[in-house]
């Protein structure tokens, strides 16, 4: 019996995604591309004609679209998770009435912040739309802090689909995260203990978890990273890639590797970057096989690239093994085109330069 979700990175489709999780249901999930608009597409409208994420499909082939409705459904399909308080209790009531706070308040103010010129005909009026929605949003998470108790859940001691939604709401840039973390500290309680929770790790840490530079003491710990990262690359290129030999150490002290750690502090991803001959290199990326295909080497990769438009960049470039097909492919979905192949070092590598926006 298998639930399919179709969603993106740092969606609500994460919420249903931990959720499903907590249940042990079976998932198929399904990628939807918000940056590439495909949720606009024809493929998705077919599936959900409203053309918005999330969207759920029940193993019998029911449509359940709106976040909220998710929660619900799936709190329903699966009361052995207790993924909500039993009902007509208080503690029920208390948790629907803040999952409809933040799904009916948050969600509109994400949507002024994410789309302001939907709620100006002045298009000089849209960075004030923008500003409002994110000032409206710090004064309904500041106002949610103050309800909630000393925790470390929403409710208290029990665990609820409300925590969830917590996590993955106050993630969102309109917020910002950093904010939040430092002025609602019970919200960032119900954060920590909720991230830590089997169901919730893997999809935190691919979405949520900062990206920082890496400690000195950490330099061991991304090696083994790269090698397990790179091994399965071996035997189609003919050698070890360049990055399983790169030094560590060296990179680290010149504040040159980024890593993502999941909330026990096991490296999840890696992006190396650097300033070379007047131009920004993404020189590596990588992630731990359990992290492989699942979007976190693409979070990265636009970390990267926001780090090169702040360091004032016009373009970033990479290079990567002629032989890495699926690479190659990859980079050029994300907007890079081939500037040149060569020899380098011993390896036929394939040269490769994204213009950044503005």
């Amino acid at each position: 019996m298998i639930w399919t979700l179709y969603g993106d990175w740092n969606s609500g489709a994460a919420i249903l995604e931990i959720l499903l999780n907590e249940a042990g249901a079976d998932v198929a999930f399904r990628p939807v591309s918000i940056a590439r608009d495909e949720q606009l597409g024809p493929t998705f409208a077919a599936i959900n004609p409203m053309r918005r994420l999330p969207a759920l499909v029940a193993p019998d082939g029911t449509l359940v679209t709106e976040s909220l409705a998710g929660m619900l459904v799936l709190a329903e399909h699966f009361p052995e998770a207790r993924l909500l308080p039993p009902p007509a209790t208080a503690a029920r009531a208390t948790a629907l009435r803040w999952m409809a706070f933040l799904a009916g308040e948050l969600y509109g103010a994400v949507g002024r912040f994410d789309y302001p010129e939907r709620y100006t005909t002045d298009p000089a009026g849209a960075p004030a739309v923008r500003e409002s929605a994110m000032a409206e949003t710090r004064r309904l998470w500041a106002l949610l802090d103050g309800q909630l108790g000393l925790g470390p859940y929403a409710l208290g001691e029990t665990f609820s689909a409300l925590d969830v939604q917590i996590l993955v709401m106050s993630r969102w840039g309109n917020g910002p995260a950093a904010w939040v973390d430092a002025h609602c500290p019970r919200i960032a309680k119900v954060v920590r203990t909720t991230a830590a929770r089997p169901s919730a790790t893997a999809i935190w840490t691919r979405n949520y978890a900062p990206v920082r530079p890496a400690r000195a003491d950490e330099a061991d710990a991304v090696a083994s990273l790269v090698e397990a990262a790179y091994a399965p690359w071996v035997p189609v290129v003919g050698q070890r890639p360049g990055p399983m030999d790169d030094d560590y150490a060296v990179r680290i002290a010149r504040g040159e590797a980024h890593v993502v750690a999941e909330p026990s502090g096991a490296l999840a991803g890696l992006v190396v970057i650097e300033e070379k001959d007047g131009a920004f290199w993404l020189d590596n990326v990588a992630t731990a096989p359990a992290y492989a295909g699942k979007g976190l080497g693409r979070r990265l990769i636009r970390f990267a690239e926001a780090e090169a438009q702040r360091r004032g960049h016009g373009a970033i470039r990479l290079y990567t093994h002629q032989r890495m097909e699926r690479n190659i492919a990859l980079y050029r979905a994300l907007g890079y085109a081939e500037i040149g192949r060569g020899i380098e070092h011993g390896f036929a590598r394939v040269f490769m330069e994204k213009r950044l926006a503005g």
